[in-house]
């Protein structure tokens, strides 16, 4: 297979078929669902104690639609790197399970479902939620330019903090956007971790991240100062909200993190991807101290 990838694709099995469609939304990979879940649940729940379930789950079904969308995006534009690159080298498109065309159209179907879904939330949040798109598109080329491709992925993928509140005030406010700022730290902090999985692979096809930008010495120290700043910035966010049983349930997570962050070795890549599959597990917890919170109160 030669960087011209075929425009089709070899005749499979529906089981085949299924598994490698699957895989192109990485719902084999569960656990990273939450990372643009939570955002959308944690604002929507802060905003008001009192969400519909309906609204729930458009955000879920959503983050599945564009989390799938986004990934068979990026291994579109990357199934050449994907191909030198032994984390990735079975991804479908690199190969040759699924052609670039399928994938194309697959990347269209679930756009439209999951414009589907947006148009069933408020004028501002269907506003919001059409701004994602074009950047969706972007990502995937910036690591070819930029040590920092974690920064723009920050943004794409917490965009549901913004959408979560809209949904439920249909405006925003200053504390969905204090835990924007926050949440974007969130990601360039396990995207770090996430990056070093590919260290020595990036280095060789002259790729760039933040991983490669803070380097093995600083990196632990580089993601911890991302946590800090993440969790400052939930704190504040329960500060104004004047939410203290929310701010009380963060508490037992940050030494949890800190802990998690010292036992972590960068020059393992099972150690990052555990790491990094954890903080969907941390999002939840997260979230169901939101819920405890609306529930006391």
């Amino acid at each position: 297979m030669n960087s011209n990838l075929k425009s089709y694709a070899p005749s499979l099995t529906v089981f085949e078929t299924i598994k490698a469609y699957g895989r192109l939304m990485r719902l084999h990979l569960p656990l990273i669902t939450p990372l643009y879940l939570c955002p959308a649940l944690w604002a929507s729940s802060l905003a008001s104690p009192h969400v519909s379930p309906q609204i729930l789950i458009v955000f879920l079904l959503g983050s599945v639609l564009i989390r799938g969308a986004g990934c068979t995006i990026n291994d579109l534009v990357d199934h050449d790197i994907d191909r030198h690159v032994r984390r990735t080298k079975e991804r479908p498109i690199a190969a040759g399970l699924i052609s670039k065309r399928q994938a194309l159209v697959f990347a269209i179907c679930q756009f439209l479902l999951a414009l589907g879904l947006l148009l069933t939330l408020n004028k501002t949040t269907i506003l919001l939620g059409s701004l994602i798109v074009v950047p969706i598109f972007i990502y995937p080329f910036l690591k070819r330019f930029t040590y920092w491709p974690q920064i723009f992925l920050g943004m794409i993928v917490n965009w549901g903090c913004l959408m979560g509140w809209t949904s439920v005030t249909n405006t925003l406010a200053l504390p969905a956007l204090v835990l924007y700022v926050a949440c974007l730290f969130w990601t360039i902090g396990y995207d770090t971790v996430y990056a070093f999985q590919d260290y020595e692979d990036d280095q060789r096809l002259g790729l760039k991240s933040s991983a490669l930008k803070v380097g093995l010495q600083k990196g632990v120290f580089f993601v911890r100062l991302c946590y800090v700043l993440f969790f400052s910035g939930l704190l504040g966010v329960a500060l104004f909200l004047k939410n203290p049983i929310f701010g009380f349930s963060l508490i037992p997570l940050i030494p949890l993190i800190f802990l998690k962050l010292k036992y972590l070795s960068l020059k393992d890549p099972s150690s990052c991807g555990d790491f990094f599959r954890w903080n969907g597990k941390m999002g939840f917890l997260i979230w169901a101290g939101i819920l405890l919170a609306n529930f006391v109160r």
